[in-house]
């Protein structure tokens, strides 16, 4: 299978990206010219997402595990540091897992583990990702044109189990943002969402076996699950106890997608942690 990777290379040391599901290499845009100013960097898109090919084999989180790992036994870097955000960052922790001697240093932004798994059908994602699977599937989405797109998905309705309350996508995004959603949604293929919703996306992986693997230091950049955070409090000392050498920062008020709404400050976190 071949994985699509955007290259920003210079004469440094080596930091490969892997984004979130929905998303694709371009959602590391705010943090890229910082990093590349220290780093020779390889962004990938995931199988299913951007200009990478579909997997055949599925899309549960193994499955993208897999294929990267077949992707660094390619990879003709002989040691690199590998950042990972969401979906990205356990697909980040099993590489790192599973080819211990490629990986120097590890970097989870916001891994959201059980929140997806068998937490899910209690939180607010359930709506949001099964809205965007119907949208995806949607002949009349698919035939608009960019702006009604993203009116499409300004419209989905969010529901928070727990307390009943519901948001409009459009009250919490700007319309640049919807479009980049917009845009990352017709690039994914229509089938990436619906382990997900079916509750069978951790099927056959577990974060604590392959925590429980990962020698290396591992940055943990951990968003507020009072502020639409992913990682939970409890989730993070599990982790913390697991890996051999943790690293764990908390963003106070900030919720999942830290690299747009902290981009300096994960920026800053990065540098430090790789330098130290």
């Amino acid at each position: 299978m071949r994985l699509h990777q955007e290259k920003r290379p210079r004469d440094a040391a080596e930091l490969v990206l892997i984004h979130g599901l929905t998303r694709r290499w371009q959602t590391f845009t705010p943090l890229i010219p910082s990093l590349q100013s220290r780093y020779s960097l390889t962004l990938l898109d995931l199988p299913g997402h951007g200009q990478s090919e579909p997997n055949l084999d599925g899309y549960l989180v193994r499955n993208y595990a897999d294929a990267v790992v077949d992707w660094v036994d390619q990879y003709p870097v002989d040691s690199f540091a590998l950042y990972g955000h969401s979906l990205g960052a356990m697909v980040a922790l099993q590489v790192a897992a599973a080819r211990p001697n490629r990986v120097s240093q590890v970097i989870l932004e916001d891994p959201p583990f059980d929140t997806m798994g068998q937490r899910m059908a209690q939180t607010i994602w359930m709506s949001h990702f099964t809205q965007v699977h119907r949208l995806r599937n949607d002949k009349s989405f698919i035939a608009a044109d960019r702006a009604c797109q993203v009116a499409m998905l300004a419209d989905i309705i969010l529901t928070d189990p727990a307390t009943g309350a519901t948001y409009r996508v459009g009250d919490q995004r700007d319309a640049s943002s919807l479009r980049f959603m917009a845009a990352c949604v017709m690039t994914m293929q229509p089938d990436v969402i619906e382990p997900v919703v079916q509750g069978r996306w951790l099927e056959g992986w577990s974060w604590h076996n392959a925590a429980a693997q990962v020698k290396q230091p591992t940055l943990i950049l951990q968003a507020d699950e009072h502020a639409g955070g992913m990682l939970t409090a409890s989730d993070t000392e599990r982790l913390c106890a697991l890996l051999a050498d943790p690293v764990p920062v908390l963003f106070r008020n900030s919720g999942h997608n830290l690299h747009w709404l902290r981009a300096q400050d994960v920026c800053n976190c990065v540098h430090t942690f790789l330098d130290s």
